[in-house]
């Protein structure tokens, strides 16, 4: 029997794919922020200064700064402090001082016609000062219970010699005039009296609370005695 021929085997069939499963949605993810850059700060160039004249400060010029301002408070306490310190001293050592000592020693009155009193009134002075001086004017108040009453210049020296001779109820006082434009050199002492003219009556004059003389001289201040 003839040989049959092999009959090659049927190719496979090809495999057929398999449908896609429809899938779940996928939520669409949003893009993230992006952060805002700064706006970008424009750089100012200061301009150079120019050398300060004294004598012309411009009114734009800013006195706040430092070469402006005071120094620390401590600083300038200290300064106040020592300048405080120095100003007292100068007014202790220029203080003014007394250019006469003295006192009074004895006043007596005549009574005049109308109701007007003399009044002798003898003074103890000494200059105190290294310098001499002489006496400008002496003045005269009188206090008494009725009010103060004051002569603003003593009677001269030839006036006082007139009434010590016319009255001499003002001899207790004693009659050595002291004169205006006297000489006192440095330490002497002079007694003398001087006489004033007061608008009270005599009773007043005895029953006065105080009696108080000022001695002015030249170029000094006035030197005031009480009693």
């Amino acid at each position: 029997m003839p040989d049959t021929p092999e009959v090659p085997p049927a190719p496979p069939e090809p495999a057929t794919p398999a449908a896609p499963q429809p899938s779940a949605p996928v939520a669409a993810t949003p893009p993230a922020p992006v952060a805002a850059r700064p706006a970008a700060v424009p750089v100012r160039k200061k301009a150079p200064e120019k050398p300060l004249d004294p004598a012309h400060v411009p009114m734009t010029e800013e006195f706040d700064r430092a070469r402006w301002t005071l120094p620390p408070v401590g600083i300038v306490f200290i300064g106040l402090g020592i300048v405080a310190v120095v100003a007292a001293f100068l007014i202790f050592a220029n203080r003014a001082k007394p250019v006469a000592s003295g006192f009074i020693v004895d006043a007596s009155a005549v009574q005049l016609q109308d109701n007007t009193i003399l009044a002798a009134v003898q003074l103890n002075i000494s200059n105190a000062t290294p310098k001499q001086w002489y006496i400008e004017n002496i003045k005269a108040t009188v206090k008494t219970p009725q009010g103060e009453y004051t002569d603003d210049s003593a009677a001269s020296a030839t006036d006082s010699e007139r009434y010590f001779q016319a009255f001499p109820g003002l001899a207790p006082a004693g009659t050595n005039v002291l004169k205006f434009d006297q000489k006192l050199a440095p330490g002497e002492h002079e007694s003398g009296t001087v006489v004033f003219a007061f608008p009270i009556t005599k009773d007043q004059f005895d029953q006065r609370q105080s009696i108080t003389v000022v001695v002015k001289p030249f170029d000094n201040l006035p030197v005031t005695f009480t009693k």
